[in-house]
């Protein structure tokens, strides 16, 4: 009998597009499968729309806004599953999506990670990710080769890689046992980093499947060009090597940070007339200056727009 594989998707007030990705689950190959739905900041109740498209779906209700990584940790908690796949609510999943990524947990002990290729949704041959390269703590960037690349077949090949993706990727059960939750303070953007990052120093494996795929719409909860997202990913980045970096690391990252990354994309938001840009990057700046211990959702509703809701 197969392992029992736990599928967990977090909805932010998008029921219709949540509904796509469970009309896709429901025709998924692999069984035994248990697919909890986490309602994340609910207004309505919507588990009688969900379950009408999947009737397998366990709903848990949440009234606050947890964020992605809150509500992940959330139903992780009740999960049953031997491996446990985290997927965003803004992806469509393919009948044959598990196979390959439960056969190589299987066969690979010390794999304890894996995510497949991505797609744009709205562009099928474009790859977003085919896995990734270390983090310059310099910079707080890394290299992705892959990202916006037409795919021909040259990322074909299974590989260790140093982040998974947190659109999808499937945990072995014992790496949450190991290393613990989705950090939270993070509330959207770069836990799936941390997570990939905390797993690996514990020796856990990371790997790359060019075997199987989804299609991602990328940001739909918060919009792709939002100030909101600008505020998450600055703010994160910081967080990020604060949280990892050495201290000369950190060093040489603020350096390059405070006279080059934000000067320039201050610059860059002000020379197109998006001032809510300039002010999310300066909250997110302010925020780590005072090391907030919460999430950082309340000064992030300065920058909530109509395209980010």
């Amino acid at each position: 009998m197969n392992p029992l594989v736990t599928i967990i998707t977090v909805n932010y007030r998008q029921a219709a597009i949540t509904c796509e990705l469970l009309d896709s689950l429901r025709e998924l190959a692999y069984a035994p499968v248990e697919i909890l739905l986490v309602d994340n900041g609910l207004e309505t109740d919507e588990t009688v729309r969900f379950q009408s498209r999947l009737p397998t779906v366990k709903v848990i209700l949440s009234k606050e806004n947890l964020g992605f990584a809150g509500g992940n940790n959330l139903a992780i908690q009740q999960a049953k599953g031997d491996y446990i796949l985290l997927l965003n609510n803004d992806t469509l999943v393919p009948p044959g999506l598990l196979e390959p990524l439960v056969n190589l947990l299987a066969a690979e002990p010390a794999v304890g990670i894996v995510s497949p290729k991505i797609y744009y949704y709205d562009q099928p041959q474009m790859l977003q990710y085919a896995g990734t390269a270390r983090i310059d703590f310099r910079t707080g960037r890394g290299a992705d080769a892959a990202r916006q690349q037409l795919d021909q077949g040259q990322f074909d090949q299974e590989r260790a890689t140093d982040f998974a993706h947190g659109a999808c990727m499937l945990v072995r059960r014992q790496v949450f046992e190991t290393i613990g939750l989705l950090t939270e303070d993070y509330f959207m953007y770069y836990e799936e980093l941390d997570f990939s990052l905390r797993a690996r120093q514990r020796d856990w494996e990371i790997k790359f499947s060019p075997a199987t795929f989804i299609h991602h719409r990328e940001s739909s909860s918060v919009g792709r060009f939002s100030s909101l997202k600008t505020y998450f990913m600055f703010r994160n980045r910081w967080l990020f090597i604060r949280r990892f970096g050495t201290k000369k690391e950190y060093r040489l990252f603020l350096t390059y940070f405070l006279t080059v990354g934000l000067p320039l994309n201050c610059l860059r938001f002000m020379l197109q007339g998006q001032w809510q840009h300039v002010q999310a990057l300066w909250a997110g700046m302010r925020w780590n200056v005072k090391k907030g211990s919460l999430p950082g959702f309340v000064p992030a509703r300065l920058f909530m727009t109509k395209e980010a809701s």
